[in-house]
Order: C-alpha cells, then sequence, then structure tokens
C-alpha cells in the first residue's frame, strides 16, 4: 500500500473519527419500497471563516505530512502535502469558530495532536514539525505601528516612524526582517521595544494569549539592532544583527531568545579518496558546552551530527591532520538549510550553509 494510503487513514484510525470510510457501527441503507420517498435529512450548515494553515519543516530531510481538522464527528479539512527541509507551505482552509481537534502525520513516523481554538482576533495556525514532535502556535502578523488585533495601550505616544524600513542598498533581501513574541505559558501583556542606534523604531504593548505567535515585520535595512521585551515578570533584552538573523524570536515565558526552530544539523563529509582525521570543534552561541571531537573519516564516509540544540551563531573551527583548515561562524538560522563541514577532493576542508542566504 502506497504510503499516501496508509497516512490518508489517519483521520478515521489514529482517533476513531468518522470522516473518512464507512464510520464505525454505520449499516447499508435499505432501499424503499417502490412507490415510497426514502427520507432525507440535510446535515446542518455551520458557519465557517478563511484562516491561514501553516505547516514548518524546519528538519534536513523531506517529510510527507497529512494533518486533519476535525470538529465533532466531521472532517472540517484534510490537506497533504510534501515538504522539502525548511519548507514553509501556507494554507487557506474554512473553519467554525471556536475548538477544532487538529492532527498531524508525517511519514517519518511523527503523530501529534492539538485543539485549535479560533476566533477573530488571530489570522491562522502554525504547526512547526521536529523530529520527535510538533509545535502549535495561534498566529497574527502585527504592524510595527500597533495595527494589531491584540495591540494594548501605546506606551509612548512619540513621533512614529514608517516601517518597515527600507534597505540601504548594501544588502538585498525579499520578505523584512523582523520580530516574533511568542508565549507557551499563560498569558500575559508584553511591552516590545526596538532600537536602532538611537532612534527608538518600536515601542508597543501587545496582550499575548497562550500559544500565540505575535509576528512584527520591521525592516530591510542592515544594522545592528536592540529588542526588548518587558513583562510582569521578566525583561528581556538582546542583540539583534540583520541581515544574519532574519527573525528574532524572544519567549515571553522563559525569557528565551532566538532565531528560530533553525535546523541544528551538521553534516561531515570526506569527498577526498583518502582517510582522514578531522578535529571539530562548535561553540554554540547559546553559550553550553562546546562539542568537541576528533572524527576518522574513510573515504567517501558522511556523517550526520547535532553539536547544537538551539539556532544561532555557532563558531565552528575545522582542520586535518595535514594541517588543512577552516573557521567560520554558523548561523543555524532560518531560511538556511543544514550546514556541512566538506573534505574535497584536493584535500582542502571548507564550511558550507545550505539554503537561501539573506544579505
Amino acid at each position: 500500500m502506497e504510503r499516501r494510503t496508509l497516512l490518508s487513514l489517519l483521520a478515521g484510525g489514529l482517533a476513531g473519527l468518522a470522516g473518512c470510510g464507512t464510520p464505525e457501527g454505520e449499516t447499508e441503507t435499505p432501499t424503499p419500497e417502490e412507490g415510497t420517498d426514502a427520507p432525507t435529512e440535510t446535515p446542518p450548515t455551520e458557519a465557517r471563516v478563511e484562516r491561514s494553515l501553516t505547516l514548518w519543516n524546519p528538519t534536513p530531510n523531506p517529510v510527507f505530512t497529512t494533518v486533519v481538522g476535525v470538529r465533532g464527528d466531521r472532517d472540517v479539512f484534510f490537506e497533504n502535502r510534501d515538504l522539502l527541509p525548511g519548507e514553509r507551505a501556507g494554507l487557506s482552509v474554512a473553519v467554525p469558530s471556536g475548538e477544532t481537534a487538529v492532527l498531524v502525520e508525517t511519514d517519518t513516523g511523527l503523530r501529534a495532536r492539538s485543539t485549535w481554538t479560533v476566533d477573530a482576533a488571530f489570522e491562522g495556525l502554525e504547526v512547526v514539525l521536529g523530529r520527535g514532535g510538533a509545535e502549535f502556535w495561534r498566529t497574527v502578523s502585527c504592524d510595527a505601528r500597533g495595527e494589531c488585533s491584540l495591540a494594548a495601550a501605546t506606551p509612548d505616544d512619540g513621533p512614529r516612524i514608517d516601517l518597515p524600513l527600507v534597505g540601504d542598498g548594501s544588502s538585498r533581501w525579499y520578505a523584512p526582517a523582523g520580530v516574533v513574541v511568542e508565549n507557551p505559558g499563560p498569558e500575559t501583556t508584553a511591552r516590545l521595544r526596538i532600537v536602532l542606534g538611537d532612534t527608538a523604531l518600536v515601542d508597543q504593548a501587545y496582550r499575548v494569549p497562550s500559544g500565540a505567535r505575535l509576528s512584527i515585520p520591521v525592516t530591510y535595512r542592515s544594522g545592528d539592532y536592540r529588542v526588548a521585551v518587558e513583562t510582569d515578570e521578566r525583561r528581556v533584552e538582546t542583540e539583534w544583527p540583520v541581515p544574519d538573523e532574519p527573525t528574532k524570536y524572544v519567549d515571553v515565558s522563559s525569557g528565551a531568545t532566538g532565531c528560530g526552530p533553525a535546523n541544528t544539523t551538521l553534516t561531515i563529509a570526506n569527498r577526498d579518496d583518502e582517510p582522514h582525521r578531522l578535529s571539530l570543534r562548535v561553540d554554540a552561541a547559546s553559550g553550553d558546552e562546546s562539542f568537541d571531537r576528533v572524527l576518522a573519516l574513510d573515504p567517501g564516509e558522511v556523517r550526520e551530527l547535532v553539536p547544537v540544540t538551539t539556532s544561532g551563531a555557532n563558531a565552528v573551527s575545522a582542520s586535518l591532520e595535514t594541517g588543512a583548515a577552516v573557521s567560520g561562524t554558523w548561523w543555524s538560522c532560518p531560511p538556511r538549510g543544514p550546514a556541512s563541514v566538506v573534505v574535497d577532493a584536493t584535500g582542502t576542508v571548507s564550511l558550507r550553509v545550505a539554503g537561501p542566504q539573506p544579505g
């Protein structure tokens, strides 16, 4: 049986849901006798609204994904998608207001479910696929000047700056760099302040419900920005280099910052026809213990390592027994793909990063 057929059973098999195939206990309807009319029942019509559904695969492997929305005993939506490594697919689905069960399964064995509470304040749902699980976020895009369904009182009524900032000619990319404020904990109010040089670009308070992600587009301009987020529980301040970090994420519940659910896989490849001993060191952006190994590589050998657990700027240095060496910064931030340390056929070692490069 093909994998698509297997995955299509998710809606009925994972949780005993109706809507695909014959529901359990249902019997064949008898043929009415001649001269009689078969009774008909019209199911009640439920008002629906259009919402966005985003499927994001930040892993280094392609995945075939099935996502099903269920309300009561009926399917609300059913989608299959092949997602490349790093791909983010945006869909439009019609869903009823209130609570909808969302089930996700991939051909890599991942199964997850959540409840999507649909209300007017949010534009949609984002499903982030990991190796061992999935994250579900209600999403809303907020204008940096305060146009947002979750905007609270503005702390500063000073002059407004037109955002996103236009580019300065030194870099080019096709979507504005922005800040994402997310909250896996209880609802809170957060004040966001973004500064470039001596200029405050954003100074705005937002109501951040549990399970919410607020996206604020800020700039097309390169520079070293500063981001501060303050709640009743804590204040978080962090540097934001643009375009190295296309998106700065701030978790208002824990205070953690980063550049998204990046792929943290580092591939080591020996493309030489000679064996090599590779000394590899990775100093993680998070400040965790350094990854420091000596690897014996056979000709043509390829290994996949996970030397870091969070996204950010990781310092990488690698050297061979021959004296060939390389060092550089591995920005494990979307939309970049997996990074590689490669020994080529001439015995030269290099650091490479897959995927589109902003800037």
